[in-house]
């Protein structure tokens, strides 16, 4: 089935504080989608080809997901009646089922990414991966709106990602990069996320096709900008957006777009640019009933008129919100707009205003803020308090001048001593943060040491071993061999007799052949010669021919590695992936394994997945001394190593750093 260019996103969805984005489940798509739904339709009338009516069924049901969730569910339970008697038409169905309720029951929605996820398992075909991809995509976009942004980059490092590059899908890697940008933007690491859009702009660019998309990720880019204090260099970005969105006036991606562009003017004085985008994206938003955008416009407009000091019309846009959230889950963004109505109330002068709205701000709030929050309301409160106590002692200053004056000096007295107090105690609390910060930064500098040391013995032991290998293997294949060949050469030549001493020398003959082959491998395996010949990619590929047997299918795959890789480098990584090899066919007793490798510039990825019995993960004390020289040649190139392993199989992630270590 064709689905291998549908994409996960749809849009992306502000929450008021304009940095947490949310991910919705629906496919990519062409610019001008407005005769989409025709086509498909046509192919359910005139075609009798069952795949071309599931592709159909699909790719309608996405389309409605996010427009008319009557019609999407129809065509999405049509799909699990045709295909519920093939197992892996069936997982590709509760995907789509699962679209279906992204939006309107986030539990459902998420059973039936994983139960798709666990259908599509068994299947190794790229189609099938790239489904795997994108159900632990949605899976985890699902997690983000349940206010659990760490747990989505979780899942996009080591599910979604690794996915795509086993599938060797460029697309769904950028999109990957662009999912993760949205995760880091979201968690105040701008920069961070500039550079993953750039990868994904840098992809999407190379493409034949133009996707709306691709202007997602340039509006997206221009947020970062902004947020990373460099609005200037926002407006490139915009303008490469707008060029894309617009053939399609009716684009739902044109309420995002005005929003950032009203916050691109807003930062650059702009603001009679400002307001005109953000009513256009108001009016965009209302006429696509799409109450998430609309309320980021509005907060916008808030900033908009927060920084012309129009505090009425601020707190006008700051209600409208608050309204609109009390339908929605997450507290966050009711945290943000109680605390903004509250300063914006105390701007305007109206203290009590502004202690209740700040009041509700501190019910909301955290541990992580509750001491800041508790300052912020008692100095308000004794603010207000002493507003009332002054105007009490007004009216009463022609009677109690002497006890009005005594009150003042006393309120003067506890104040001076209280701010003393408040002095001393921040005083003594940052110096111990400090002393805290120092033991903690000296502790580190200690076990960076430690570990360049041991990263250093270990280095030289590797290396050493090598040479040892590659002098063992010239002696063995030189010396010896040529030795063992040359006797071979002259028993040969001895005439044969007829009489039974010819049978034993013959037998002698055997003996010398069976020897030289196990000198011949023994070199081999001590230092592969296809390695300093042909290459890493070509020796790894020897690896896996010269394990393969009836028992045992091995796949291999390899993408854009570098043949100019040190030597000693290629070593290193063979080496790795020989010893996992020979421990999932050892110990795992693996009957099929899958070993992709592919680079991207200086980073090298290793992907080795088996069906063996697997081994318990978190017990170190059962690693052998396979595992630990793997685990410190990752250490060596300042990789990552990850492993996932049940009774069903492993799988083992690695990336490398395949710069010069420093």
């Amino acid at each position: 089935m064709a689905h291998s260019s549908i994409n996960t996103i749809r849009k992306i969805k502000y929450c008021l504080l304009l940095l947490c984005v949310y991910v919705q489940a629906t496919a990519q798509h062409v610019v001008d989608d407005r005769k989409f739904p025709d086509s498909l339709q046509q192919v359910l009338k005139t075609s009798k080809a069952l795949n071309k009516r599931l592709d159909a069924l699909f790719l309608l049901s996405d389309f409605y997901s996010t427009r008319d969730t009557a019609k999407a569910l129809d065509f999405a339970r049509q799909g699990i009646e045709l295909s519920k008697r093939d197992e892996y038409l069936s997982g590709v169905a509760h995907f789509y089922l699962a679209g279906v309720y992204f939006e309107c029951n986030v539990d459902r929605s998420q059973q039936e990414y994983m139960y798709a996820e666990k259908l599509l398992r068994p299947f190794l075909q790229k189609e099938a991966l790239i489904y795997r991809s994108r159900a632990w995509n949605n899976y985890g976009a699902l997690e983000q709106r349940k206010d659990k942004p760490r747990e989505f980059l979780d899942i996009l490092i080591n599910k979604v990602l690794p996915l795509a590059q086993q599938a060797g899908d460029s697309t769904r890697m950028a999109l990957s990069y662009h999912n993760i940008g949205l995760v880091l933007l979201n968690l105040n690491e701008n920069a961070r996320s500039l550079q993953y859009f750039s990868r994904a702009i840098a992809i999407m660019e190379s493409g034949k096709q133009v996707y709306a998309d691709l202007a997602d990720t340039y509006v997206m880019s221009a947020r970062a900008t902004i947020l990373s204090g460099q609005p200037q260099q926002a407006l490139p970005f915009l303008q490469k957006a707008k060029k894309i969105l617009e053939p399609n006036p009716d684009s739902y991606f044109w309420p995002l777009y005005y929003s950032v562009e009203g916050a691109y003017y807003r930062n650059m004085h702009g603001y009679t640019l400002a307001h005109e985008s953000l009513e256009k994206g108001l009016a965009v938003a209302n006429r696509m009933s799409d109450v998430f955008e609309k309320r980021a416009l509005l907060y916008e407009q808030f900033n908009v008129y927060k920084d012309e000091k129009n505090y009425p019309a601020a707190r006008n846009m700051l209600q409208q919100g608050l309204e609109m959230e009390n339908s929605f889950p997450l507290s966050k963004n009711k945290k943000q707009l109680l605390f903004d109505l509250a300063e914006t109330e105390k701007l305007s002068g109206n203290t009590a205003a502004a202690y209740g709205y700040l009041m509700q701000y501190a019910v909301l709030s955290d541990s992580i803020y509750a001491n800041q929050t508790k300052n912020e309301v008692d100095a308000l409160e004794a603010r207000f308090r002493t507003a009332e106590q002054e105007k009490l002692i007004g009216n009463l200053e022609h009677e109690k001048k002497e006890r009005k004056f005594f009150i003042l000096l006393l309120l003067a007295a506890v104040a001076v001593l209280s701010l003393i107090a408040i002095i001393t105690i921040m005083r003594l609390q940052y110096r111990k943060k400090i002393t805290a910060r120092r033991e903690a930064a000296h502790q580190a500098e200690l076990e960076r040491k430690e570990k360049e040391k041991q990263l250093s013995n270990y280095t030289a032991l590797m290396e050493g071993q090598e040479q040892e290998r590659q002098r063992m293997a010239r002696d063995l294949h030189d010396g010896l061999g040529c030795q063992l060949a040359a006797i071979k050469l002259g028993l040969t030549r001895i005439p044969a007799a007829n009489d039974p001493q010819e049978l034993s020398l013959l037998q002698v003959t055997d003996q010398l052949d069976a020897s030289i082959r196990e000198l011949r491998w023994i070199s081999r395996n001590m230092m592969p010669e296809s390695l300093l010949t042909l290459g890493l990619q070509d020796a790894l590929k020897d690896l896996c021919s010269s394990v393969m047997s009836p028992q045992l299918r091995l796949v291999y795959n390899a993408y854009n590695i570098d043949p100019a890789l040190p030597l000693n480098t290629q070593t290193m990584i063979y080496r790795m992936v020989q010893e996992i090899i020979t421990n999932a066919v050892k110990h795992a007793r693996a009957s099929t394994i899958l070993l992709q490798c592919s680079q991207e510039e200086d980073s090298f990825f290793i992907t080795v997945e088996d069906n063996g019995k697997g081994f318990d993960v978190t017990n170190h004390q059962s690693d052998g001394i396979g595992l630990k020289n793997i685990r410190n040649r990752v250490d060596y190139f300042h990789g990552h190593l990850h492993i996932e392993s049940s009774p069903e199989g492993t799988i083992i992630n690695i990336e490398l750093h395949v710069a010069q270590p420093s």
